[in-house]
């Protein structure tokens, strides 16, 4: 039979209409630490727990938060046809975000690359000096979409650290924002070939039967 719509025939996925609105959670911890899930039940590695030697750091107030990645193109050119095809590479995922939280310092200096935080009774001191550039974190992002159902999306990074130059703006009557932060996610080639930089997972009993 013709198509008197203009739909296709046969098996067709369509999407969902549902939509998630906000930015999700940004926690962090250092990626010498072994991801929660290492990995879990259908060997993918994610999720973070915390201990004393390596706590889970959670960002305040994120707002503006995107995610985009760096790709490399290049296009195969033949003198017959022109571009025959495009090979791309990955190359890192960028999670940049703005937030207004300004305390405890010791999460303020691992965001804005300051030294180690020293802490004494009803003081905290952190220096700004050279940037260390061997700290790598695991980053991880959940959203819950549906708080009745408690479905939600996540986003988990393995090796990523803070880069790029930041910006503390101190406007009149307004709370103090940091931007400009950017949290840059590199190939880790312990983790298997279709995870060398992360994992989005989704949890929903519901639409996923």
């Amino acid at each position: 039979m013709s198509l008197v719509t203009g739909t296709p025939i046969g098996n067709v996925v369509s999407q969902e209409d549902i939509f998630i609105e906000g930015a999700p959670e940004i926690y962090f911890q250092s990626n010498n630490a072994t991801p929660l899930f290492n990995p879990d039940a259908q060997n993918y590695y994610w999720g973070l727990s915390g201990t004393v030697a390596n706590p889970v750091y959670n960002i305040g107030c994120p707002l503006d938060v995107s995610l985009t990645e760096g790709v490399t193109m290049n296009d195969v050119r033949c003198d017959t046809v022109g571009v025959k095809d495009t090979i791309q590479r990955r190359d890192y995922i960028d999670l940049v975000f703005t937030f207004s939280s300004m305390f405890p310092l010791s999460v303020l200096a691992k965001v804005l690359n300051l030294s180690t935080a020293n802490v004494v009774t009803g003081i905290e001191r952190v220096g700004i000096g050279a940037i260390n550039n061997t700290l790598k974190y695991m980053v991880y992002c959940p959203r819950v979409y549906d708080e009745s159902s408690g479905d939600y999306l996540l986003l988990h990074l393995h090796k990523a650290k803070f880069v790029d130059a930041w910006t503390i703006n101190f406007q009149y009557a307004q709370p103090w924002q940091g931007t400009g932060i950017k949290l840059r996610a590199y190939a880790d080639t312990t983790k298997p070939a279709n995870q060398l930089f992360g994992v989005f997972l989704r949890s929903d009993l519901s639409a996923l039967p």
